[in-house]
């Protein structure tokens, strides 16, 4: 990630402030728990420098599916397992669980970075090393477990739910689902207009921060995110993608209205982006209000819901979970997981089909 580029001069406080605040957007460190992560050193090209763990359940079964999780920025794959939910989840169902962890060397506070080109394309840094991790997966890495390579699964947080965004974009066939939690969408730091002044002279300033831009135009602890038409937001995905799929990958977003470091309206943005994609309007089919949350359903002329949107009102920047004892339950509580009395990752194994909200 470049360094951010601002001249004191040039702009004024507010906006230095706001853009800035960036670098502060995930200073909570959460505690590590305890979980067996194993890490693997060698898994073919790795041209963004990313680190792979993974968690074997104890109860491995042919041909499991594989659920990728993108951890946030200042986390580590250890902060985003048990923490989430995902490793007692992993064994209910079961399945294989890869945690992809972004590099200091890349990017100080370790967040993916999913706002720069030489990252977010297909067959380039980042982008490319986690999906070579999938192929190593697939292709027997982890010795005694099998992986169906038609039923591996997505999802992120933050930084990790951007770049989770971007690997749907870039790889849509290669997924059978997808999660965004308080994320924005795929592209979202383009430029409004060809010549927008702001945009072009943050991101080529020799003085700037990196992500600056993408801050700005994303609604990243700053200014609004940007407001575009659904159309061009699906056109950025259909740009991207490496092939074009028969099938998109279905997409869960999730959102936190009390937000306060990734701008609540991004939601919005990705519902106009994802149901553009997969063709359908972006006016929900179905509503209801689950344990407070607003849950809306996007549907196909089959009936199908190939996207779903969840709005937590007064939820701040991080994952929802079930803390309390119940048979619902998961996770446990630390600065970017939080108690809802609602499961995020069994509600978005349900949604993806695997089968896990009671």
């Amino acid at each position: 990630m470049k360094r951010l580029r601002f001249h004191p001069l040039r702009y004024p406080a507010p906006v230095l402030h706001a853009c800035a605040l960036l670098l502060a957007a995930f200073a909570l460190l959460a505690p590590i728990r305890a979980v067996a992560l194993d890490q693997i050193e060698e898994f073919g090209d790795n041209p963004g420098n990313v680190a792979m763990y993974v968690h074997r359940p104890a109860n491995a079964e042919p041909d499991m599916p594989l659920v990728v999780a993108l951890h946030g920025c200042t986390q580590t794959a250890a902060d985003f397992d048990a923490e989430t939910g995902l490793v007692d989840l992993a064994k209910e169902i079961p399945f294989l669980l890869l945690l992809p962890q972004q590099n200091e060397d890349n990017m100080a506070l370790r967040c993916f970075r999913w706002y720069d080109d030489s990252e977010n394309r297909p067959g380039k840094g980042e982008s490319t090393s986690i999906l070579a991790m999938i192929d190593s997966v697939i292709g027997g890495i982890v010795e005694g477990y099998s992986v169906d390579p038609d039923r591996v699964f997505v999802l992120g947080l933050s930084a990790g739910g951007a770049m989770n965004a971007v690997m749907l974009a870039n790889y849509p066939d290669r997924f059978a689902g997808g999660a965004i939690i308080a994320g924005v969408p795929y592209d979202c730091n383009r430029p409004v207009k060809m010549f927008d002044i702001w945009w072009w002279s943050l991101h080529w300033s020799p003085l700037a921060l990196d992500g600056a831009d993408a801050s700005c135009s994303c609604g990243i602890r700053g200014p609004s995110a940007t407001d575009r038409d659904a159309a061009d937001w699906g056109d950025y995905v259909r740009d991207a993608a490496q092939s074009i799929p028969e099938t998109w990958p279905p997409v869960s977003i999730w959102q936190g209205a009390g937000d306060e470091t990734v701008d609540p309206d991004n939601l919005e943005e990705l519902v106009e982006q994802w149901t553009d994609v997969h063709g359908i309007g972006a006016v929900p089919d179905l509503q209801e209000v689950t344990f407070g949350a607003s849950h809306d359903v996007y549907q196909d002329a089959n009936g199908t819901a190939p996207v779903e949107a969840w709005s937590l009102p007064d939820f701040p920047h991080a994952v929802p979970i079930d803390a309390d004892d119940n048979p619902a339950a998961c996770g446990s509580e630390n600065g970017y997981m939080m108690d809802a009395d609602l499961c995020t990752v069994r509600r978005i194994a349900d949604f993806w089909g695997l089968g896990s909200a009671p």
